[in-house]
């Protein structure tokens, strides 16, 4: 486990029952169900965990083990304080652990307890739980910090993990809240250095399959409590913003729990591969979306982009006075070419409508060559957060990287043209006219574009 790398303080643990029957015993104060979900804002919250402040250093990792011998059931640690000895206001970094064992699913199938950790803590009363695997951000409500503890938080994940998938037999978890005592988020930002690597392996082991190979796609709608009428897509190719499930995790979810916010999709016709349109997924978002939109690029963030919810690992935006595309990061907390920061990108493109110019994106998503085909791909691509293009410097074109600018380079509209112009980015050639760029006069959100 990545936990044993890692040297950490001695931790406090507890013990919840294990009886199925009393999955929700010691918490009927708190509410538990999707009427619950809310956002908790500034005046509102008692703790903060993760978020802009800390640059977003707070993760939800889990591992799955078929061994029983690996995974205590039921047992609770806690490294750090806990909620009722923080004052108010309070924000630190934190580290959330789940391990699963079940006899029956292989251990890549670990992502569904990251989603159901999710599912624990958002359907909480006086919990609110936004960002992605690796930028996970908390809060706690002051209304209901006399009364919740890690302790009960982590009794409604697993209650909710233990009851939704039902070959799972026992749940393990373990907090690390990062407060100076602990290491702070250095030692966070520690974890996840050992964390990436797997994530990455799990998510890279089926990058050979692609949308051409199946027959059909999914469809994730588990942030349709804050997001109302979005759905995410997920293909071989493309997973959900957050990044938490793939395509082959959604086959399995929808196996265990038919008609749940996991559904497949039939792919239907092709209608423009380039762009990544198929009536299937036209008809099926049609319907999901109480009828609000009707057409859908997947490959696409300037015409008919997919809906957004605000759980996206990074955001694509086109910056007309390039006609070009930047992409930007949760964890870049500073000025785009828009002269937006993400957050504000964030909050404008979200909330399930679909916005011309704008699509949200799981990092790994990027990596395939279908990326925003239907744009010009890394043709069209201009600007990247630097931390961004670090992650995924293995995936970008060699003959594109250098010219791609970044904050170090510039974040002026003006200043950005004339990089691209020196650098020889291939937008100049392909897509400028006399080497001027043409920029699309966009559609209002929900619009059409003429015909």
């Amino acid at each position: 486990m990545v936990l044993d790398k890692i040297e950490l303080a001695e931790g406090r643990v507890f013990h919840l029952p294990t009886d199925l029957d009393d999955l929700f015993t010691g918490i009927e104060d708190i509410g538990v169900g999707p009427r619950y979900v809310r956002h908790y804002r500034k005046g509102e919250w008692h703790l903060e965990l993760g978020g802009p402040k800390v640059e977003y250093s707070g993760f939800v990792y889990s591992e799955l083990y078929n061994d029983p011998e690996k995974v205590e059931d039921g047992k609770v640690e806690l490294v750090g304080p806990d909620i009722n000895e923080l004052p108010p206001e309070t924000t630190l970094p934190f580290g959330l652990f789940v391990k699963v064992y079940s006899a029956w699913l292989p251990p890549e199938m670990a992502t569904l307890a990251e989603q159901m950790a999710y599912s624990g803590i958002l359907y909480l009363e006086g919990m609110m739980i936004n960002g992605t695997r690796a930028t996970s951000w908390l809060r706690v409500s002051k209304a209901m910090a006399p009364k919740l503890s890690f302790l009960k938080i982590a009794q409604s994940i697993r209650a909710q993990i233990l009851s939704t998938v039902a070959i799972v037999e026992g749940v393990e978890i373990k907090w690390i809240i990062g407060s100076p005592e602990v290491g702070g988020r250095r030692k966070i930002e520690e974890m996840l250095k050992e964390i990436f690597p797997v994530w990455w392996a799990v998510d890279s082991k089926y990058m050979g399959v692609m949308e051409d190979d199946v027959d059909k796609f999914f469809g994730c709608t588990v942030c349709r409590l804050i997001a109302p009428n979005h759905v995410c897509i997920l293909t071989p190719e493309m997973m959900p913003f957050c990044g938490i499930f793939t395509y082959f995790a959604g086959d399995q979810y929808e196996m265990m729990d038919p008609g749940g916010m996991i559904f497949s999709i039939p792919k239907g016709e092709v209608i423009d591969a380039q762009m990544g349109s198929y009536t299937g997924i036209n008809e099926a978002l049609f319907e999901k979306s109480g009828g609000m939109h009707k057409h859908f690029n997947m490959h696409s963030c300037i015409k008919y982009p997919t809906s957004n919810c605000g759980c996206m690992e990074g955001a694509c935006f086109y910056i007309p006075e390039v006609d070009g595309i930047g992409i930007v990061n949760r964890r870049y907390p500073d000025l785009t070419p828009l002269g937006l920061p993400f957050s504000k990108i964030a909050g404008m493109m979200s909330g399930g409508h679909q916005n011309h110019g704008f699509k949200g994106t799981s990092v790994q998503s990027i990596r395939f060559p279908s990326f925003l085909k239907g744009d010009g791909g890394w043709n069209r691509i201009v600007w990247m957060s630097k931390s961004m293009k670090e992650e995924i410097a293995d995936s970008i074109p060699e003959e594109v990287y250098e010219k791609l600018a970044t904050e170090e380079d510039t974040v002026d509209p003006q200043e950005l043209k004339e990089f691209l112009r020196q650098k020889q980015h291939p937008i100049v050639e392909k897509y400028w006219k006399d080497g001027e760029p043409v920029p699309i006069e966009l559609p209002l959100p929900g619009e059409d574009w003429p015909d």
